[in-house]
Formats: structure tokens, C-alpha cells, sequence
């Protein structure tokens, strides 16, 4: 039984947005990709799309995400999910930090930007 440690570097995705990979195909998994993600007081995880769906748990604070043509408010234990190729984001107008947690069925996530 493998255990990881969470000691993955942490990127920064887009300004104001760092993640750390928990589980992915580079820390061992075939079909699943885990990280914990924080997004700064105006910080922005910028409009996306992936191929495959994502589960998004709002651990810690407050952020208005964006999913399809819709704006949300959304707050500590909600989950967004958004379908594969449904453009999605958030931004952290609250002034304190928001913790996500993003889950993808995939060992290898792939990201395309929207403009």
C-alpha cells in the first residue's frame, strides 16, 4: 500500500493561485489525480477547460467560481463539479486565502485555457 507524502513542490498555476499535486501518475497513480490548491485574496484560477470531469471541495473561505455561463458564490464544504469540456475558474474577492481541493479521474490532467 503506497503512501505519499505531501511534500510536492507547490506551482503557481496563474498569479495568486499555487497547487500541490497529492496524487498523480508522476507520484504513482493510474486514474487519479488529487491536489490542494490555494487561491490568494485576489487571486484568480483563470477560465479552463479539461477532457475529463473535476470535483472541486471548497475547503477553506469563500470564492465566486465560474461554471459554463453561470457565477457562484461558493464556500467551505461545497463541492463544484464541472463536466469535461465545460469551461470553469474562480476568484477570490473575500480577502482571506481559499483552500480547494480538486479530484480528476485521471493520472494525467491536461488543461486548455479559455480566453
Amino acid at each position: 500500500m503506497p503512501v505519499l507524502d505531501s511534500d510536492s513542490p507547490e506551482v503557481e498555476v496563474a498569479p495568486g493561485f499555487q497547487r500541490r499535486e497529492l496524487v498523480s501518475g508522476e507520484r504513482g497513480s493510474e486514474s487519479l489525480t488529487v491536489a490542494d490548491a490555494t487561491l490568494v485574496p485576489n487571486g484568480q484560477a483563470p477560465l479552463h477547460t479539461h477532457p475529463t470531469e473535476e470535483a472541486m471541495v471548497i475547503l477553506e473561505g469563500e470564492a465566486v467560481a465560474w461554471l459554463g455561463d453561470d457565477t457562484i458564490t461558493v464556500t467551505k464544504g461545497q463541492t463544484v463539479l464541472a463536466p469535461a469540456g465545460v469551461k470553469h475558474g474562480f476568484t477570490n474577492k473575500s480577502g482571506k486565502p481559499v483552500r480547494i481541493m480538486a479530484i480528476f479521474p485521471t493520472g494525467k490532467v491536461e488543461r486548455t485555457l479559455v480566453e
